[in-house]
């Protein structure tokens, strides 16, 4: 049996009891498990040595979802809308640039979508002026715009449409999409749902949760799983 890949997860920070904790929700790292790679997580480190440490074990990396990005990273003050904790952020923007550099694949789930963009030169849509039609677990329709590693993990084309789940209030801005980057799915009102970095790796954001959706979720972690397989075996 060949070794499993390892999946690099990325997570989040939560004040519990006034003091701040890491934390993943489990979902995340159950779908990874269940296609077959190990989950390794990493918190909040600031020293970037420890990250490229850590890199150096992983095969593939996950984004995971959370509150929102300081816009100072792509240059634009707060809407009074975003929800920040200081902390994460400063360790993820140094993280994903660091992921990115690796050329390793990679998938960024909703904040881990936006984070993807950022590092790579974009901008956010700081809140939605429909965000109440993108909260809350509510499903829509997603239009696939161009065949990539999103449209072969579902076995779709494109042109074709699918179901997603929704559960933010910001969103790659389509004028300002990253360095290298291009759009491969909308949402019913053009709001951007997968962008992908051209070239032969997989580095995929979504900006809908596929870790809570039984019929995607299994699909794209599986991509995941074999593409850092791959990532492994030619290394």
């Amino acid at each position: 049996m060949g070794k499993k890949p390892v999946i690099l997860v990325n997570m989040a920070v939560d004040v519990i009891n006034g003091r701040e904790n890491d934390v993943v929700i489990s979902q995340y790292v159950q779908r990874i498990s269940d296609s077959g790679a190990v989950p390794m997580l990493i918190p909040s480190i600031e020293k970037v040595e420890n990250i490229e440490t850590l890199l150096d074990l992983a095969d593939g990396v996950l984004l995971i979802g959370g509150r929102d990005y300081d816009p100072a990273d792509y240059g634009e003050p707060a809407h009074p809308e975003t929800v920040m904790n200081r902390m994460r952020p400063h360790f993820d923007i140094t993280f994903g640039k660091a992921v990115l550099k690796r050329r390793m694949p990679v998938l960024g789930i909703c904040a881990g979508c936006q984070l993807l963009n950022i590092v790579s030169g974009g901008k956010l849509i700081q809140h939605l002026d429909n965000a109440t039609e993108h909260r809350n677990g509510v499903f829509h329709s997603a239009e696939l715009l161009s065949n990539g590693f999103f449209s072969k993990a579902l076995k779709l084309r494109a042109g074709d449409n699918v179901t997603v789940n929704s559960f933010h209030h910001q969103a790659v801005s389509p004028e300002s999409v990253g360095n290298g980057f291009k759009v491969t799915a909308k949402a019913f009102d053009g709001s951007i749902e997968a962008i992908e970095q051209e070239g032969q790796r997989m580095v995929l954001g979504v900006q809908f949760h596929p870790e809570r959706m039984d019929d995607l979720g299994p699909l794209i972690f599986s991509m995941l799983k074999e593409e850092s397989e791959k990532f492994h075996n030619e290394r």
